[in-house]
């Protein structure tokens, strides 16, 4: 249907009177409305997609980890857990998908999550994240008993990383056969701080608090290192010290990402009852903004990286940190900071332009401003929301020119970072450009990516002939949050609402546990303590026990 029909259908339904309201009529609001039938549309088209991607799956690689949609083929890089299927199961189940969901969920019940092709070291944060999280979030929507004793089998497993450790830090790798950890001297902010949603979740719907605790005691080790700045940590932590390598960078992309996402979603999951969370993530926002965001000459926010000894300020932006404008629009609305929306609604522009000035329309890995202010590195910040989307600045804008963006690395990976953030403006502003946006970076995924069989990775967005820049790779997350953050955005803002549910890094839906399901955790876990112990009196330790 053409859009200036569509616009006559939203004018006729604007004018119908509600029965029930004195006269009054649907109004001008329609227009915006999430039911419009243009949303809806592109609602679908996203679905077909991930229709079109799954069909790819099923038929070159099912039950094995990863899709090559230019060979036809497969690779089981991630230990042969069928890391594409579980990681999409809530994907799935969102879409009414149910035919296909039925099917990846009946082979979820046969996987043996204990096992692993000899010789295979386990991410432990890449299968939290993914097999842990997706595991957890299909049950969050089905609820089936089956998806709860998988998930706490792959626990089970992935917690072996936390075996023989002297300050809770987890390992980053686990021989999963053996199950021993796999030894190293540190391990990233990211890893040990990315587990607590997906512990924390895991015991609540088990009953068994000790999950949680083993994220905790990670979360105790990170906030206790000593460091230079009390909002800013240093990339990685020796794990026998706790204390922060300081030779290590500064940065809200790879290594540390998510280690900042998941300060303010624990405070979210908690029901905004653990304080301690919020402050953590409030001092580390004000640090963040103080000491990472830079400002071009052609006028972008960009959030760059420190060297250790903050000699070198890298003003180069990774699209892995296109999602910490999206966790800044959250904590505004979540704890009321308004200043924290204007960095966010900058910075998202900035996301949004590295798509919009590449020839294919989509968004490089990595890219870089090299030019220094005159004035200044680091910008005085707006704290309120201001018209910063300037038509002018885009109709002159010139990658080419001296102060544009500039590609350091030209692949796009099918990355879900930029419309994980316009996702979450949306919803929280209810600004329709963001949806514009987002439909303009999924046009040029259909347009590029889209292969015969399902989506590929591209070599260079600056160069628009396809099927030459196309890699024999298809990531899980493209299914698990690209394409799920797409579909979300045109959705009802009922679908999968922020004041019900987390999303974990992997975009994976959490319920918030309130306190009534706190309760219920604890009731239940004191009754088959009861059972197991047949409420004998506990064992005095100081006892020889045979």
């Amino acid at each position: 249907m053409k859009q200036e029909h569509v616009d006559k259908l939203v004018d006729k339904v604007s004018k119908v009177k509600i029965p029930w309201s004195d006269g009054k009529t649907i109004g001008d609001g329609f227009r915006n409305s999430e039911l419009t039938m243009v949303n809806h549309k592109r609602q679908q088209a996203v679905r077909e997609a991930m229709a079109h991607a799954w069909a790819g799956y099923t038929d070159y690689a099912f039950g094995k980890d990863e899709l090559q949609p230019i060979s036809k083929s497969f690779n089981n890089k991630w230990g042969d857990w069928a890391i594409t299927l579980v990681d999409s199961l809530d994907t799935l189940k969102l879409m009414e998908l149910d035919e296909e969901y039925a099917t990846a969920k009946e082979h979820v019940s046969n996987i043996d999550f204990t096992r692993v092709p000899e010789g295979h070291r386990t991410q432990v944060f890449e299968m939290v994240i993914r097999a842990l999280g997706g595991l957890l979030g299909a049950y969050e929507l089905d609820e089936d008993p089956m998806l709860l004793a998988k998930a706490k089998e792959v626990g089970d497993i992935l917690t072996i990383s936390f075996k023989d450790t002297i300050h809770g830090l987890p390992s980053s790798g686990i021989d999963v056969n053996n199950k021993v950890p796999i030894a190293g001297s540190r391990v990233c902010i990211a890893e040990a701080g990315t587990v607590q949603l997906e512990l924390k979740k895991l015991s609540q719907l088990t009953g068994d608090p000790k999950y949680q605790k083993l994220g905790e005691q990670a979360s105790e080790a990170l906030e206790s290192g000593y460091r230079k700045y009390q909002g800013l940590y240093p990339a990685f932590i020796f794990t026998a010290t706790k204390q922060y390598d300081n030779s290590s960078f500064y940065s809200v992309g790879a290594m540390s990402d998510s280690f900042y996402e998941y300060q303010l979603k624990q405070y979210i999951m908690s029901d905004k009852q653990e304080q301690r969370f919020k402050d953590q993530y409030v001092t580390s926002t004000e640090t963040v903004k103080e000491k990472l965001i830079g400002k071009s000459k052609s006028g972008l926010y960009f959030l760059g990286s420190w060297n250790s000894d903050e000699t070198v300020y890298y003003r180069t932006m990774e699209h892995l940190a296109c999602f910490y404008p999206g966790l800044l629009a959250l904590g505004a609305q979540v704890l009321d900071r308004p200043q924290d929306m204007a960095v966010a609604e900058q910075l998202a522009y900035t996301c949004y332009m590295s798509y919009k000035t590449s020839p294919t329309g989509l968004g490089p890995e990595t890219f870089s401003f090299p030019e220094a202010p005159e004035d200044q590195v680091l910008p005085e910040l707006a704290t309120e929301r201001a018209n910063i989307f300037d038509e002018s600045l885009m109709r002159n804008f010139d990658i080419n020119k001296y102060g544009g963006i500039v590609p350091t690395d030209p692949r796009y990976v099918l990355r879900p970072e930029t419309v994980e953030t316009l996702f979450v403006l949306y919803r929280i502003t209810r600004d329709p450009k963001y949806q514009e946006w987002g439909w303009e970076i999924f046009t040029a995924i259909e347009k590029y990516t889209k292969t015969s069989v399902a989506y590929a990775a591209y070599v260079n967005v600056y160069d628009t002939h396809a099927s030459n820049n196309w890699v024999d790779s298809m990531e899980s997350f493209f299914l698990a949050e690209t394409l799920k953050y797409l579909y979300l955005l045109f959705s009802p803002t009922d679908v999968l609402p922020l004041d019900e549910y987390v999303l974990n890094t992997e975009a994976h839906p959490l319920r918030i546990i309130r306190d009534s399901q706190k309760k219920e955790a604890e009731q239940e876990k004191d009754l088959n303590n009861d059972i197991d112990g047949e409420n004998e009196p506990p064992l005095n330790v100081k006892d020889p026990v045979d």
